[in-house]
């Protein structure tokens, strides 16, 4: 019996690609984790902006088009500075700038020289220079991660943060726009919704899914899993759920010491439906102190408009939702997506306590090494957070297609 643990898009992909039997632990009552969509009042949310992005992964897109249609959007994100939307990046579209900031800032970056950064704080620096890390990815980069750019290893974002070459620069200061920049200059979105993907997604695998079922301890020896009412024996097991959670419920806690070390962000998402759409992007990236939230974008393909707030919080601080609608009212009418708050049809919010993993300096001393281990067990932790690293939606179907043909070929 091969056991999985959570019914996300990681744990699904690897059951639909696994030709010996299997079960699926799914804590909730649901299937889907954060790449679904939850229902507040008449309304269906989704945790926040979880796009696919196939750049790179033909092969993906084609797989999932089998169930479902996508829909292609064309990246339009900006950056909100100095009372002002600008194309993102940033970085590539200096002309937007004030005379007075986008001269120096292009001085500085046309004189940075490649060198070696020691974490993401020296990274900024050296390939931006003071002015436009001071400006933008410095404070942006605080409210994201809430812990020191200094303790960060500056080499596992993943192209989110792209730098251009001198001549880009150069090109972006005198008008020229970069919109295809980056890992996700398109996004796809299902047709419908993400929870119609998920239940057409599932339809195969459905009746192998226990909900309900939160798993509360792991015996890598006997390799048995107890959840509240039941007891499993399995061969091998694949984990879904967060490598820091998992490490916790093992009971041979000594082969996992460090495990207490895993960093992460949690996330305040603010979900908002509201009468009209004032602004034509996807996405806003607010850097400055004066916006409680890190970003807001509108969810797309939706008959009425929703949008999304995101926060990075202290996952046991307390939220006093009134207090959170006025920093939503504040925030939206500064960035003109409102005039009044009557313009508010209804607001929800949903805290996730782990949203994005931090890559501190121990993080390659534990993660890599912890998995390996894992495996020698025959436990494959799989997905964003099972394998504790920066991954996206169609990075995990492939990493869990990959994990199901693995254990096929060891049979």
């Amino acid at each position: 019996m091969i056991l999985i643990i959570g019914a996300g898009i990681s744990g699904i992909s690897a059951a639909k690609n696994l030709k010996r039997d299997f079960l699926i632990l799914e804590k909730k009552g649901d299937i889907g984790g954060l790449s679904t969509q939850y229902k507040s009042n008449k309304y269906f949310f989704d945790y926040g902006g979880h796009y696919f992005h196939f750049k790179e992964k033909p092969e993906i897109k084609k797989y999932l088009e089998k169930f479902v249609n996508f829909k292609k959007y064309d990246r339009r994100s900006k950056v909100y500075i100095v009372n002002k939307y600008i194309p993102f990046p940033l970085q590539f579209h200096l002309s937007h700038l004030p005379s007075r900031l986008k001269n120096k800032i292009l001085e500085e970056i046309l004189n940075c020289t490649e060198q070696q950064s020691n974490n993401l704080f020296e990274f900024v620096e050296n390939n931006f220079g003071k002015k436009l890390s001071e400006l933008f990815f410095k404070p942006f980069l605080s409210k994201y991660y809430r812990f020191d750019l200094k303790k960060i290893i500056s080499n596992m974002d993943k192209g989110s943060i792209p730098i251009p070459d001198k001549k880009s620069v150069l090109q972006g200061f005198k008008g020229k726009s970069f919109l295809k920049i980056g890992y996700n200059p398109s996004f796809y979105y299902p047709e419908k919704s993400l929870k119609d993907f998920f239940i057409k997604y599932s339809n195969d695998v459905k009746k192998k899914i226990m909900v309900n079922e939160e798993v509360l301890a792991i015996d890598i020896d006997k390799k048995t899993v107890r959840t509240k009412d039941n007891f499993f024996h399995y061969e091998f097991l694949i984990n879904s759920i967060p490598l820091k959670t998992l490490l916790q419920i093992i009971k041979q806690k000594k082969n996992f010491p460090l495990h207490t070390s895993l960093l992460n962000t949690s996330t305040l998402v603010t979900n908002v439906v509201l009468k009209r759409k004032r602004k034509n992007f996807h996405w806003v990236y607010l850097p400055e102190n004066k916006f409680p939230f890190y970003r807001v974008g509108y969810y797309p393909g939706k008959e009425i408009p929703v949008c999304y707030l995101e926060k990075t919080v202290i996952n046991k601080t307390k939220h006093n939702k009134a207090n959170l609608l006025k920093d939503t009212i504040i925030t939206l009418k500064k960035l003109n997506l409102i005039e009044n708050k009557n313009e508010i049809l209804y607001f929800d919010t949903k805290v996730i306590p782990i949203s994005y993993i931090i890559f501190d300096k121990n993080w390659k001393n534990i993660v890599p090494q912890t998995l390996e281990k894992l495996k020698s067990f025959g436990i494959f932790s799989i997905g964003r957070y099972g394998a504790w690293n920066y991954t996206s939606m169609s990075d995990d179907v492939k990493s869990a297609i990959i994990t199901a043909n693995t254990i096929n070929s060891l049979y």
